[in-house]
């Protein structure tokens, strides 16, 4: 059994909400609580709770975090376009924000709970901050963020880079599934809204009513899975070939701030530091999907 921590920008792209489906749906995950950052977290929060407790787990504590990034400039602000104010009434189950809640239960069970972050990094930098102790606690933090093989911006990333680069400093135990290994993860949003309609339980119906929100506005592409990787290499870790890198995160470059760098010596050069991500090098994306798809039509 795998103790976890959501940390999530659902709201935004529809991936975070299946996703966190699938992990609800999955008997490998124990969820102890989920946190929300970016631009009206709150509302992000609302989100979360109505899924937790459709699914009739409103014991899972869900925490508003971060809403703008460390330096307190959003260069990409995602309002969160799934909420509908029939959401307003869901309580956000915790007295504290994001970041502390990540401390509290982190430290009251060390070496225990994993952290799967799907958003930016702003809540985990400043858990770090607030706490040495859940630097040595937390067990890891699996991640979908940053680009590895190319020159990309990647948006969990960009969103907080000097979040994402306290992170990637932290020593903390990390493997991230980049940009480049999620964009086979496919599925048609028509079918998705069809398939789940087709169900006909409360659950599926609430997932095709958000699926529908997002679509509208103007999103003009299949549904990209992006942040099912984590969930399912918690599940198995053969799911995806990785490799120790290290990685850094550029906070200054006119062109380049935002992406993560990963230095490859052609000359004997020693690395700028120690190996310190492990990086997904590629994935199974029919597994993945095959498993994203059993697991989120389970009622």
């Amino acid at each position: 059994m795998n103790r976890i921590i959501i940390d999530t920008d659902i709201g935004g792209d529809i991936d975070d909400l299946l996703a966190i489906t699938m992990a609800l749906n999955s008997p490998e995950l124990q969820i102890e609580g989920i946190t929300t950052v970016g631009m009206r977290s709150d509302l992000r929060a609302k989100i979360a709770s109505a899924l937790l407790h459709l699914y009739h787990l409103d014991h899972i504590p869900v925490a508003a975090g971060a809403q703008t990034p460390l330096s307190g400039e959003c260069e990409r602000e995602e309002y969160p376009n799934q909420y509908g104010e029939e959401l307003a009434d869901f309580p956000v189950v915790s007295e504290v924000d994001g970041a502390d809640l990540m401390i509290r239960l982190v430290n009251k069970a060390p070496g225990e709970i994993t952290i799967v972050a799907i958003g930016a990094m702003t809540n985990l930098a400043l858990a770090i901050e607030r706490s040495p102790e859940f630097i040595r606690n937390v067990k890891e933090i699996i991640l979908m963020g940053g680009e590895y093989s190319a020159h990309y911006r990647e948006y969990n990333i960009v969103s907080d880079p000097e979040a994402a680069d306290i992170l990637f400093r932290s020593g903390i135990p990390l493997t991230a599934a980049g940009l480049e290994v999620c964009l086979d993860l496919t599925y048609d949003t028509d079918q998705a809204v069809e398939t789940f309609l087709s169900h006909g339980t409360e659950q599926m119906s609430f997932l095709a009513r958000l699926v529908k929100r997002w679509q509208s506005v103007g999103v003009n592409r299949p549904i990209i899975m992006f942040d099912a990787i984590p969930f399912a290499l918690l599940i198995d870790r053969s799911l995806a070939v990785a490799e120790l890198r290290s990685v850094q995160v550029e906070t200054k470059g006119e062109h380049t701030r935002g992406m993560t760098y990963s230095m490859k010596p052609h000359f004997g050069e020693s690395h700028v530091s120690q190996p310190n991500v492990h990086v997904c090098l590629s994935i199974d994306d029919v597994r993945i999907m095959d498993m994203f798809a059993d697991r989120v039509l389970r009622t």
